[in-house]
């Protein structure tokens, strides 16, 4: 199997040849392979070239891209003042909605933008690359996401409660405008888009919440990117099952669950999430990237990697993954030792 059929076969809970090795990787890559860290996130040859010098050094079946594009170029599209690190993450250094009377500007919005063209030139020449045999995957964010970059997140937390119209009414205007970043993307080769939702998870929202204020805005998007032809895997931190929001993520027809860290040293149980699954759907470990992998040894990283392929062995619609960004900080010999225990597993 190639990449991209290995993944097509996971996501459809077909039998595979080895687990699928699709991490989170793009922030360490950017620091493992010479380039700048914005040029490497930003910048469409740097970004092609470290992607392909990554994906033949750890054998991925997936790329993965798209911090500068949720971090940067979207807020700043959107009327945020934006600073670019030359080694760091793009940093929104001013928000653009102080009130509701800001809503109307932010729906005039060009989304495509000289950084977003870019961007989505990075993806087109990695999509040439690859001919077909590893599938490009895309971080991407809802628009409540979005109005927590455009707003402030402090700020649209307290408005859910004080101005809960503002919060409704920002959301209404950025369906179309994310659902036409969604179409750029879909369009330069992106076939997977991982859609992070960690503003709106049970650790920061309760669930009455999401599902007043957030679940169908969101519903609207991922409906138009599965019509565009995306596969949509909704990421989300927070213990999803208990709370119930698995349930509301099943009244769309997404094509994976990504859990993610319940607090920053656990993660939800990949057996729990499962039991709740059955056989409806694709999972995504979750390997803790804030723990071992940063901050251990390669011998802790090797351990914990075997233990969580362990607990899902013989799991029908599995790939292996960790529970959301991965540090740029995370020592190469960990990521390493990671990587070997994933392609050396008999599944």
């Amino acid at each position: 199997m190639n990449s991209t059929e290995r993944m097509n076969a996971a996501i459809h809970l077909k039998p595979v040849d080895r687990v699928p090795n699709a991490p989170f990787y793009e922030a360490p890559i950017c620091n493992y392979f010479g380039a700048s860290f914005r040029e490497a996130l930003m910048e469409e040859k740097v970004m092609a070239d470290v992607h392909l010098a990554a994906l033949e050094e750890f054998e991925f079946d997936w790329v993965i891209a798209g911090m500068g594009l949720i971090g940067g170029i979207i807020p700043e599209a959107m009327g945020c003042g934006v600073s670019y690190p030359e080694d760091a993450f793009p940093i929104i250094e001013q928000t653009s909605v102080k009130s509701i009377a800001d809503v109307d500007t932010i729906a005039k919005t060009r989304v495509h933008t000289d950084r977003m063209e870019r961007f989505l030139n990075g993806i087109s020449l990695l999509k040439q690359q690859l001919n077909g045999e590893i599938p490009i995957a895309c971080e991407y964010i809802s628009p409540f996401t979005i109005a927590t970059r455009l707003r402030g997140t402090n700020e649209i937390m307290g408005d859910l409660y004080d101005s809960p119209e503002l919060v409704r009414t920002l959301q209404e205007v950025l369906v179309p405008l994310d659902i036409e970043i969604g179409r750029a993307l879909v369009g330069a080769g992106v076939e997977y888009i991982f859609y992070g939702a960690d503003m709106e998870c049970p650790l920061l929202i309760s669930p009455d919440h999401y599902r007043e204020f957030v679940h169908e805005p969101t519903r609207k998007v991922v409906n138009r990117l599965i019509e565009m032809g995306a596969r949509v895997l909704p990421h989300m931190c927070g213990d999803i099952v208990k709370t119930g929001i698995v349930d509301k993520l099943f009244e769309m027809d997404i094509h994976g669950i990504m859990p993610g860290n319940l607090t920053q040293e656990t993660v939800l149980d990949l057996r729990v999430l499962k039991d709740k699954c059955g056989e409806r759907i694709c999972i995504f470990d979750n390997l803790n990237p804030n723990g071992n992998l940063l901050i251990g040894t390669p011998d802790e990283v090797a351990r914990e990697t075997r233990a969580h392929l362990k607990k899902a062995k013989s799991m029908a619609g599995y790939i292996f993954s960790t529970a959301g960004t991965t540090s740029p900080n995370t020592p190469r010999a960990n990521f390493e030792a990671m990587n070997r225990e994933v392609l050396g597993f008999s599944s």
